[in-house]
């Protein structure tokens, strides 16, 4: 099975309405620019959550587009960040998972410091953050050793 791609999906999307990225700019009025979209649809350019957002809500689709359901559903209530291991990460992704897991603990007045219980939503926009599938997001975390279960 084809594993998931956010930055692909933000391309089906646009196509799914008949759009070249210039009609994406004419659309609207200039406020995405068709060299963005395109970087952000090629996973050149990481889109923020509150971009993503956005586009969406430009395009008219919910959020939950860019996280079709699957056969092979993921469950991340198994998975507990270890933030200690986190906060050493020295790589891009690293730091996106740092700022992620700050904005989270804070959201849920959670400032233990140690290990944050990642619930499915938060994999999902994880995922969208790392320009990663959900599966190679979990793997990721595993690989790196930054996830107990």
């Amino acid at each position: 099975m084809k594993t998931h791609n956010p930055a692909e999906q933000l391309r089906q999307i646009r196509k799914s309405k008949g759009w070249s990225l210039q009609d994406v700019e004419r659309y609207s009025n200039g406020k995405w620019k068709a060299v963005v979209i395109g970087s952000y649809e090629r996973s050149d350019r990481a889109i923020s959550l509150k971009k993503a957002i956005s586009l969406l809500e430009f395009y008219q689709v919910p959020i939950t587009e860019l996280f079709p359901q699957s056969a092979e559903a993921v469950n991340a209530s198994n998975f507990t960040l270890d933030l200690g291991k986190v906060n050493l990460e020295q790589n891009q992704s690293g730091e996106v998972l740092q700022k992620f897991a700050k904005m989270i603990a804070n959201r849920r007045k959670d400032w233990n410091g140690q290990f944050l219980s990642l619930r499915s939503n938060d994999l999902q926009f994880l995922s969208l953050l790392l320009c990663l599938s959900q599966p190679e997001t979990i793997e990721y975390l595993k690989t790196n050793q930054l996830v107990i279960s």
